[in-house]
């Protein structure tokens, strides 16, 4: 069997993408006698008189393989003679010196808007102008080189680019004798385009991910069929859905695959997959249960604990959350110190009785009379000293009085 990054059918590719240039030089040397090649000094000082020279001197330019120059005599005839006939021809010209020289982006725009602007035109009407469009992308896209990854591992959008080319080329010149360059540069982009979307599949399986390797195989079975690489694709498909536990698509799978390629050795490989899906889970059974394959439903991420700032977590609130747009309430309000006793004179219960401490009601909050706290003595009031000795004497005259007048109260 090929091997499936092989490299042959480009290069068979690409000799049919040089006989169909080659084909257009001719169309475009007929247009107008070959002169000899340009021998002089300077370009700027060598330009000849008339569009029709200056064109013939691109063309001996061109056969010569001088790019730059072909493209400078070409962009005077362009310039210089706008409205003559070889001004057309040398915008032609210019396009086909750009693809030569690499510039394949370049080349690319400049087919296009050709076709575009000159839908009359010989080399539009035969097809071979979208034709060279299709092949420029082509060209642009990764090419093998030893120091670089391999081809079908990078990007391949130029590749795809280049499908579009051709689909336009379908479409417009489909019976034109271009035709056949295209069918062949059309298979060589698909089996490049299978070979990477094969890598890709490879990747995943290799790291335990055969969802989303399923993906991209049963495209490419779709996308891609009959291009060499059908053997490769139903065989990997089959080991995916095994690995899977989808066990009547793997046998089918290897089915079609014994059947279709029984002489490849992907073939050979059929017949042992199937006799031990056989062994394993039993003859085929449609109503078999298959395992649930519907997306993950995505988990929502935890709330964060400091919601008024959530890129600071650490910061969260001890206690609990206050709602939004309410205010704390009022810590309660203290009862006012109770003043010390007229009786005794100090503050202190008479001795032989004892007071049981009562229990401050909270007054209610809408009660105006409620005495508000001494603003400078928040605390309870100190003890008053002990009186002196001297003044220990007049205090039975004044105890007296102090006794006499709860009576006359009562």
């Amino acid at each position: 069997m090929r091997d499936p990054h092989s490299h042959a059918p480009a290069r068979a590719s690409l000799g049919s993408v040089r006989r169909a240039i080659a084909l257009g030089l001719g169309l475009l040397v007929g247009a107008a006698p070959l002169t000899a090649c340009k021998t002089g000094p300077d370009l700027s000082a060598d330009y000849a008189q008339t569009a029709r020279e200056n064109y013939e001197l691109a063309l001996g330019e061109l056969s010569d393989e001088d790019w730059d120059e072909t493209i400078q005599y070409a962009d005077f005839v362009r310039i210089r003679f706008p409205f003559s006939r070889y001004a057309v021809e040398a915008e032609l010209l210019i396009a086909r010196a750009e693809f030569e020289q690499g510039n394949y982006l370049t080349a690319q725009d400049a087919f296009r808007q050709f076709a575009k602007l000159h839908p009359t035109h010989q080399h539009v009407r035969n097809g071979w102008v979208s034709y060279m469009a299709a092949v420029s992308a082509y060209m642009n896209g990764p090419q093998s080189f030893f120091l670089l990854p391999p081809d079908y591992q990078r990007d391949q959008s130029r590749l795809r680019e280049a499908l579009v080319e051709l689909e336009y080329f379908f479409d417009h010149y489909g019976d034109t004798p271009s035709t056949e360059h295209a069918l062949a540069l059309r298979d060589e982009i698909n089996r490049r385009l299978l070979a990477h979307e094969l890598y890709v599949a490879r990747f995943y399986l290799d790291r335990d991910k055969p969802e989303a390797a399923i993906g991209r195989l049963e495209s490419a079975h779709a996308m891609y069929p009959g291009i060499g690489l059908d053997a490769e694709v139903l065989f990997l498909l089959g080991v995916t859905y095994l690995r899977m536990e989808e066990v009547e698509l793997a046998r089918s799978t290897f089915s079609e695959l014994q059947s279709q390629h029984p002489r490849h050795h992907h073939g050979k490989q059929a017949r042992i997959y199937l006799r031990y899906i056989y062994d394993t889970f039993g003859p085929a059974d449609p109503s078999r249960k298959r395992p649930d394959r519907s997306p993950p439903v995505p988990v929502p991420p935890p709330q964060p604990k400091n919601r008024e700032r959530p890129e600071r977590p650490a910061l969260a609130p001890v206690g609990p959350t206050k709602p939004e747009g309410t205010t704390p309430p009022l810590p309660p309000k203290r009862p006012p110190p109770s003043p010390p006793s007229k009786a005794t004179g100090e503050g202190e219960a008479p001795e032989g009785t004892e007071e049981e401490p009562e229990e401050p009601e909270e007054p209610a909050e809408d009660d105006p009379t409620e005495p508000e706290p001494a603003e400078d003595d928040p605390t309870e009031p100190e003890p008053e000293p002990e009186p002196e000795p001297d003044a220990a004497a007049e205090e039975p005259a004044d105890g007296e009085n102090a006794q006499a007048e709860p009576e006359s109260s009562g």
